[in-house]
């Protein structure tokens, strides 16, 4: 039992950039407009917390609400972004699903999909992108944003696709377009996220 002339501890919180990609991984946002629109608060909101190093709480604490996200893991830094409990009750999900057509990321409706399908994948479905493509729906995780190798929903100057990604030396990357590779360097691309399961239509 705590002793009532304890202090509490202080702790040291994230804020300014390291808090704002955090928050973009998590949304799958990929822009501070997006990132604002998704929150509901003027752009300039967001540009004062970069400017500042800022840490804003209750945006935390709507964050953590809506999506289950651990606060430790986003004031903190600390464990990992998502536990994983299974409630029996909910043992269905939705996810957030878009076309991409020309470039752009269209649709604002969800997919039903089971928990332990997800928790399989190692996906949560706050951070979960569903993506329809020719015929195919790719489920996207969008806490893997730093490319190694597979196939990852990427932004070049605005414009959106899946394109498959293998790093190399140099901060240098290859990706493929149709049959041909091109080399590329990481601040060529915006990396949404990793396609980690596909639903391949026969």
């Amino acid at each position: 039992m705590t002793n009532k002339q304890d202090k509490l501890k202080r702790f040291s919180y994230s804020g300014g950039k390291d808090y704002v990609v955090k928050l973009k991984s998590i949304l799958g946002e990929t822009t501070d407009i997006g990132l604002a629109g998704r929150l509901g608060i003027p752009k300039g909101t967001i540009s004062t917390w970069l400017q500042r190093d800022t840490t804003p709480f209750e945006i935390s604490i709507i964050v953590h609400l809506a999506t289950g996200l651990s606060l430790r893991w986003l004031l903190l830094d600390e464990g990992e972004p998502f536990t994983a409990e299974v409630n029996t009750n909910e043992s269905i999900e939705s996810v957030s699903i878009s076309k991409i057509i020309n470039g752009t990321l269209v649709g604002d409706s969800s997919i039903r999909i089971d928990l332990l399908t997800l928790e399989r994948y190692g996906l949560h479905a706050a951070s979960t992108k569903a993506i329809d493509h020719d015929g195919n729906i790719h489920f996207v995780n969008t806490l893997e944003n730093n490319p190694t190798v597979g196939r990852y929903l990427i932004s070049i100057d605005g414009n959106i696709s899946i394109n498959r990604i293998q790093r190399l030396p140099g901060k240098k990357l290859t990706m493929n377009f149709g049959d041909s590779t091109i080399e590329i360097s990481d601040e060529d691309i915006d990396v949404i996220g990793r396609i980690v399961m596909t639903m391949e239509k026969e």
